[in-house]
């Protein structure tokens, strides 16, 4: 066989491997693309928070395009771009449930006062609905919106119960389940249910209280994870820019990334161990 022949399948079989590699990985972007859109628009609709995830889409492939380009145009290296594209691609999914854990916090810290007005409301002689509609009316808050849905969705013909229900699997909390479980049994079987939510207000507002001193007596512990998860980073991105001669090794030879990934493993596997240890549940 001629050089030219062998040059020739050389070029197809690598033309075919590039071709290969460039199809799966627009494959696998593409499903992931519309994973994320469709996770994302019914998440973000959960939240009360009605925006185009089309266009949300597109800044975020704009971002995950110009952040490794702006890393390689400055020096910092194919490694640290790879680190960057991998943290954007999780960052989704991240800021949703932070988003969602906020919203489920302000609520839970609403509720004692909720059930509060709700219970004296139906002593002075409302039903259950009308005492709801009556603080939805008064407040504006995320528990007011979850409220505001629940009755909305009874108003279509939605029967309560089966609103109560749709209402703990948004909120997904402990509170709220203890409140969605005694209209539901109040409901059922009878009992005086202002009574039932006079109760449950004192009893979630102890435990929030009780929350609340625990994580004020471990914010130290928390802090001190955080800083000690982030200190060889902290350490080794500055010297990568300062003095990229010494650092260059590190991200330019197999031992070098071998040492990055122990170090990544050990201060994970810490940082778990530190969050277990501070993660006290009431």
């Amino acid at each position: 066989m001629s050089l030219g022949s062998v040059l020739g399948v050389l070029f197809i079989s690598f033309s075919l491997v590039i071709y290969l590699v460039m199809r799966t990985t627009t494959d696998a972007f593409d499903l992931y693309a519309d994973r994320l859109t469709s996770s994302a628009e019914s998440r973000l609709q959960r939240l009360f928070v009605f925006a185009d995830t089309r266009k949300l889409m597109m800044a975020f492939i704009a971002t995950l395009i110009m952040v490794p380009v702006f890393l390689l145009m400055v020096g910092a290296g194919p490694l640290a771009a790879l680190v960057s594209v991998a943290l954007l691609l999780v960052s989704p999914r991240l800021l949703l449930s932070r988003l969602a854990s906020r919203r489920r916090v302000r609520i839970n810290q609403a509720l004692p006062d909720a059930l509060t007005q709700i219970s004296g409301a139906m002593r002075a002689g409302s039903t259950f609905v009308i005492a709801l509609q009556s603080y939805v009316d008064e407040h504006d808050c995320p528990l007011g919106q979850e409220f505001s849905l629940l009755l909305r969705e009874q108003r279509v013909g939605a029967r309560l119960e089966d609103a109560l229900d749709s209402l703990a699997e948004r909120v997904q909390s402990e509170e709220m389940d203890l409140v969605v479980s005694a209209a539901l049994i109040a409901n059922d079987i009878g009992g005086n249910l202002a009574e039932i939510l006079q109760s449950l207000s004192a009893t979630i507002r102890r435990k929030l209280e009780m929350e609340g001193k625990v994580r004020a007596l471990t914010a130290q512990g928390r802090l001190q994870g955080f800083v000690v998860s982030a200190l060889p980073f902290a350490i080794l991105i500055p010297l990568s820019f300062f003095e990229p001669e010494a650092t260059r090794p590190i991200f330019t030879t197999l031992l070098g990334w071998i040492f990055l990934a122990v170090i990544v493993v050990m201060v994970s596997v810490g940082g778990l161990i530190i969050r277990k240890i501070v993660s006290i549940d009431i």
